[in-house]
């Protein structure tokens, strides 16, 4: 929680036949989106693509922008796997702003009221460690596909992110040139 922010910061994640379901309460950054990151991998182990996900943000107040890379990326993953979408229910009017702001309003899916969310949905700790520069890329890469202006916003942030990966692992950059 920051300021005066209330609302507790979780992420929570369920399935059922219908599909994915994730729930944003309060304010979600990439300590977050990790772990989601590799809840939805292992689900992605587990079998074919589930036919949807749901994302409701309803109670987000406030989204960073690997949260955001995380979900385009997850909608991807859905449309070219399963043939399904990812849709964003109920968003807050402070996630909206934030969505409007990057030019996704009209690239996702946005619904003003969705299925209820499965039994048992599991709560996501955040990670202890800080997500390290190639899933933030990663998220930012599938963000700036999505719109002009979200490639204008991240280009910078890109840039930075590809130069510190390779200072990090100047020959996997050789190899795979």
């Amino acid at each position: 929680m920051v300021g005066g922010n209330t609302t507790p910061d979780t992420l929570k994640v369920g399935s059922d036949e219908r599909g994915l379901f994730i729930s944003a309460r309060g304010e979600i950054r990439a300590t977050l989106c990790y772990p989601l990151r590799e809840t939805l991998l292992g689900q992605r182990e587990e079998g074919a693509a589930p036919p949807a996900a749901y994302v409701d943000l309803s109670g987000c107040l406030y989204m960073d922008s690997t949260f955001i890379g995380l979900l385009v990326a997850v909608d991807k993953r859905l449309h070219k796997g399963s043939g399904g979408r990812l849709h964003v229910i109920s968003p807050s009017p402070e996630c909206r702003g934030i969505l409007s702001e990057i030019g996704l309003l009209d690239f996702l899916l946005i619904e003003e009221a969705g299925p209820a969310a499965p039994a048992g949905m599991k709560e996501l700790v955040p990670s202890q460690e800080k997500p390290g520069a190639e899933f933030v890329l990663k998220a930012h890469e599938a963000l700036m596909e999505t719109s002009e202006e979200a490639r204008k916003k991240f280009a910078l942030l890109k840039e930075v992110l590809e130069k510190k990966l390779k200072r990090q692992n100047p020959l996997k950059d050789n190899r795979e040139e």
